[in-house]
């Protein structure tokens, strides 16, 4: 319950700080956020070729057995 005031302590400086943003500082505020995101997707997809390329290795080691 402790944890909910503060994120919504959080949220409402948010708010307060938006406001007094202009759109240029609102708009490189965006992009950065969509970048992060794009960050972390591309990293998810990343660690999933990673373990692709671990099962595609431990398979072909079976077949040789």
């Amino acid at each position: 319950m402790h944890e909910h005031k503060e994120e919504d302590k959080k949220s409402e400086m948010m708010m307060m700080l938006w406001d007094k943003l202009g759109d240029s500082e609102k708009k490189a505020l965006m992009l950065r956020k969509l970048e992060g995101k794009i960050m972390k997707k591309e990293q998810w997809i990343k660690d999933l070729q990673y373990k692709v390329e671990t099962m595609k290795m431990m398979k072909m080691w079976i077949e040789k057995m």
